[in-house]
């Protein structure tokens, strides 16, 4: 498929270093993350069950990602179905297909991936012919709304069952066995639970009153435990993206779990015991990974990071051993009552963007309520060591609509935001702060699930209220919009009976609905009334004696210890964090297999430094090949590729000076996005004493197939930019369909002119270029013509000569054959 029609065509190319492509495989695996690449791209469980499940001989993991609304547009146009990165297999060729379920408002993505893969939507309507659909991930534990599409659904962590449901699967293939069987074959592994197995039933009142189970002795489904998160798999070498994601660095699990118990959080909950990764096995993984990928930033991840018992000294380790390479180290989730002096000192040292704190609540009488541990003066005590270490930014993050929320709770926020900024007036830094707000959400499997969620104008009047108190108080205000925390919450608590409505707003256009862009509150209402379903009822209060829709599956923590959270959160009472010992009674610890696993508080060994004298600069003229898929790299994601590719290959690059430094090297002319070249030029500085046969060597073993070092040289440091060496191009262009005489006659006419005067707009700017002016030679072949020029693009000479403006990109086939240097 073209791609040149697109808006961002690296999403679709795969063939990314660090990507594992397997013609032959007794199983295809497919990897689905219902969201756009560069988002999916970033999610850490999905790099680590690609890295463990193709550490597996006979196993093909491959990806694929919902294709943005352009991107759909073209499948639907050409026919082709939604196929998987690596090998191009269409969904519906692969064996398995697992997806993550990572937010609510990807739900509608699921479905129109299965219908672009060809796939039937309810997994009653699929034979054996079909891929098995599973899906793992946050929001399996309560996976109900989506009950009806999925064969089966992981409950809880992968690393070890996936590899078990892959054996079964592949057991159950060898045996010729029905689908009924496979899924009986499944139901035995731990974790794993079958939607066919459970009917639910209801109540007049519309309520759940049973989930009856049609199978003897599976009445529930308890979650998988990794026992031991320092023992376990991790992908030291995951896929490199060409182009910029979310999260585009070095990823490190140091922690899985936490103990704090905030009772709004359900990954504080479903995701216990904490267990840790040792400072040893998290500075080797560091390594590896960095090696490997070729990143300049490490990011250390958990859900609270600043909890990790050797965070300090693990951060002061990283941080001496890779300064000298430029390497920073981000912690992401820190947390006000872990910010130790020592920590800041060395968090100051790396790039100083902006420094993130979420107090949840306006008040201390509501951080009381929901169990944050944490008071104003811990936050303003935090915010003032933070502006003095030189930041200038404070993120503040809020939720409104929690239980018991009060007016002035609200108002507080408000109040505690400006109390913030003012913590700046001591320091060095004029001080700013963003206050981002979020609506309370109530999760499966928390003490608040049973509690009702604000309405959309409820939402919106508080979003109101927060914008002109914060306004008053130069406060920049972010919110998150009422109508998609709407949604969400239907989803959130949901049951069987939304699988229709899911269906139907498929139908409606329905994607993205994450997206503020492509979400439709319209679309959304006019399938809840063609479905008859009151979306609002899903909202209400639960009864504390009501049977959930996910009652039948068990994340460890058991309900009566969720009811008497609820109640110690209505008595603002606090539950101690369990980490030191202090059990909190909550069932999932059997305190043998599954339990707190802490790495001990020592420091880790460090490694010496080396002194490096100051290194002297030789420069690496190279060519290269662009060639196949390579070809829609557009020229920024060309220098991130090469950017990460000398540092995996060793190649001893020079960086500008700065506080952002960048390796040194530059390039000829920016090839236009499609077009095939075996004349593309860089220069590179490098430490001398490497030659260029070397350079070319060691790029060459890691760059993507369909880029390559064709030659290298070593030039004089002080020879002149590349760029301004470079006299005209030489091009082939191919145009399909062309009548060979006609297009000869034309390149006559064409050079017959005096001039071809062309416009250019581009950001409000207009340029004029004489292409005839431009023009050295110009001769033709068949269909092809071969044309010498000083600077235009290829497709603007193309409508110049046929005197077709409409030819587009995607009309043409164009090779960059050689570079005229001036003499």
């Amino acid at each position: 498929m073209n791609l040149l029609s697109v808006e961002k065509p690296a999403r679709y190319m795969g063939g990314e270093m660090g990507s594992i492509r397997k013609d032959v495989a007794d199983l295809r695996f497919a990897l689905a993350f219902p969201d756009v690449y560069e988002v999916g791209m970033s999610h850490l469980g999905l790099r680590i069950l690609y890295h463990i499940l193709n550490e597996v001989e006979w196993i093909a993991a491959e990806r694929v990602f919902a294709p943005w609304p352009d991107m759909e547009a073209q499948m639907r146009a050409d026919g082709v179905p939604l196929a998987t990165l690596e090998t191009a297999t269409p969904l519906a060729d692969c064996d398995i297909i697992g997806f993550t379920l990572q937010y609510e408002l990807s739900y509608t993505n699921i479905l129109n991936m299965l219908r672009l893969g060809g796939i039937p939507l309810l997994s009653s309507d699929r034979s054996e012919v079909f891929p098995l659909i599973i899906a793992g991930g946050p929001c399996a534990y309560n996976p109900e709304p989506l009950a009806p599409f999925f064969d089966a659904v992981l409950l809880g962590d992968g690393e070890e069952a996936v590899l078990e449901i892959a054996m079964a699967v592949r057991d159950a293939k060898k045996g010729g066995e029905s689908r009924a069987q496979l899924l009986e074959r499944l139901s035995l592994i731990e974790g794993v639970y079958i939607p066919s197995f459970f009917e639910p039933q209801y109540s007049q009142d519309g309520t759940v009153s049973a989930m009856k189970s049609l199978k003897p002795g599976y009445s529930s489904v308890r979650r998988r435990f990794l026992a031991d998160l320092d023992a376990a798999a991790y992908p030291a070498s995951p896929v490199v993206p060409f182009m910029k994601t979310v999260h585009d660095r070095v990823a490190v699990e140091i922690a899985r779990g936490c103990t704090r118990g905030c009772r709004f959080c359900q990954a504080g909950y479903v995701y216990r015991p904490l267990r840790e990764r040792s400072p040893e096995t998290i500075l080797n993984l560091v390594e590896q990974s960095l090696k490997a990928t070729g990143y300049d930033e490490i990011s250390l991840l958990s859900l609270s990071t600043g909890d990790y018992s050797c965070v300090t000294p693990l951060v002061t380790e990283l941080m001496a051993r890779y300064a000298e390479d430029r390497v920073a180290v981000s912690l992401p989730s820190l947390r006000v009552g872990s910010l130790s002096d020592e920590l800041i000192e060395e968090i100051k040292k790396v790039r100083k963007t902006g420094f993130t704190l979420a107090p949840e609540a306006g008040s201390d009488r509501m951080r009381r309520v929901i169990n944050k541990g944490i008071t104003e003066d811990d936050l303003i005590a935090g915010a003032a060591a933070i502006y003095q270490a030189g930041w200038r930014l404070i993120k503040l993050y809020f939720m409104i609509g929690l239980p018991g929320e009060t007016p002035d709770d609200i108002a507080q926020i408000a109040t505690l935001g400006r109390r913030v900024k003012d913590q700046a007036k001591g320091s060095s830094v004029s001080g700013d702060v963003n206050v981002a707000v979020s609506t309370f959400v109530p999760k499966a499997h928390t003490p608040f699930q049973w509690e009702p969620q604000i309405s959309m104008q409820e939402t919106t009047d508080l979003q109101y209220q927060l914008h002109c108190d914060l306004k008053k108080r130069k406060l920049k205000f972010k919110w998150q919009d009422a109508p998609l925390s709407f949604m969400e919450g239907v989803f959130a608590r949901g049951d069987r009976r939304l699988a229709p409505l899911l269906i139907r707003a498929v139908e409606l256009g329905c994607r993205f609905d994450g997206w503020r862009e492509y979400f439709s509150l319209e679309l959304w209402l006019q399938a809840c009334a063609d479905c008859n379903i009151e979306p609002e009822w899903y909202l209400r209060r639960r009864g504390l004696d009501e049977v959930l829709p996910w009652d039948h599956l068990d994340c460890g923590v058991t309900r009566e210890f969720l009811l008497a959270e609820r109640e110690r959160a209505l008595a603002e009472a606090a539950t101690k964090d369990c980490r030191d010992g202090n059990c909190s009674g909550c069932g999932v610890c059997d305190f043998s297999v599954v339990t707190n696993r802490l790495s001990p508080q020592t420091p880790p060994v460090s490694r010496p430094k080396i002194v490096v004298d100051e290194p002297v600069a030789a420069r690496m003229r190279l060519r290269f090949s662009k060639v196949g898929g390579m070809r829609y790299l557009s020229h920024l994601e060309l220098i991130t590729v090469f950017t990460r590719a000398v540092s995996k290959g060793g190649v001893p690059i020079l960086f500008s000076l700065g506080f952002h430094p960048h390796p040194r090297f530059s390039f000829g002319t920016a090839t236009s996005v499609g077009v095939e070249s075996q004349a593309e030029y860089m220069d590179m500085f490098v430490v001398s004493g490497i030659s260029a046969g070397e350079v070319q060597e060691r790029l060459n073993a890691v760059l993507p197939e369909g880029l390559r070092i064709l030659e290298s040289e070593e030039v004089d440091v002080k020879s002149p930019s590349i760029s301004t060496l470079i006299e005209a191009t030489s091009y082939r262009i191919t145009v399909a369909g062309a009548d060979p005489g006609l297009l000869s006659e034309q390149c006559v006419q064409f050079m017959a002119q005096e001039a071809f005067v062309i416009q250019r707009t581009k950001k409000g700017q207009t340029t004029t270029v004489d292409l005839r002016g431009e023009t050295v030679s110009l001769s033709v072949s068949g269909q092809t013509v071969k044309l010498v020029a000083k600077r235009g693009k290829p497709v603007e000479f193309a409508r110049a000569i046929t005197g077709n403006g409409e030819l587009q990109g995607d009309d043409i086939q164009v090779e960059k054959c050689a570079v005229i240097f001036a003499a």
